[in-house]
């Protein structure tokens, strides 16, 4: 009677053995995908707290010059997310025609809190993108982009 008793004692400890590790395992599990979630939620919520629009449509006068071998694209953001934002080359993101632009100015419309690095919230920016070449054709496409919101419009030269 012993024999049994022993042999089911220990099938019971192994038993509780593989049960707390599959319960450790599953802990794990659930706070990798719990720190997953809110990291995603943070990002989220960033990204609905930067956002802005492109004001111009892609035509008028001044929006695109083009002449002796450069050109220059000038065009109006206005933050409209909860948040302000750096109105830095480094946090703005631009792309012409799908290619990276790196020679940017970008200054203030109206820099009344005479802060040049902070892009407040309802601040309209302006932003001189300087190409080393010229465009044509109508089917352009800038985009700009910060904190994980992007904006496109096309326009023709």
């Amino acid at each position: 009677m012993s024999g049994v008793s022993a042999s089911t004692l220990v099938i019971f400890i192994a038993s509780i053995l593989v049960a707390a590790g599959v319960a450790g395992t599953l802990v794990a599990t659930v706070g990798d995908i719990s720190n997953s979630a809110e990291t995603k939620g943070d990002a989220i919520t960033e990204s609905i707290d930067a956002d802005f629009e492109i004001l111009n449509d892609g035509g008028g006068s001044s929006f695109y010059n083009g002449g002796s071998g450069t050109s220059t694209v000038t065009f109006y953001v206005r933050n409209t997310g909860s948040n302000a934002l750096l109105q830095d080359s480094d946090d703005i993101n631009v792309l012409i025609n799908g290619q990276f632009q790196q020679n940017l100015t970008i200054t203030s419309v109206a820099n009344d809190d005479g802060s040049a690095d902070v892009w407040a919230e309802q601040e309209v920016l302006e932003i001189v993108v300087e190409l080393d070449r010229e465009l044509s054709g109508s089917d352009n496409r800038l985009t700009v982009s910060t904190k994980g919101t992007e904006r496109s419009i096309e326009f023709s030269v």
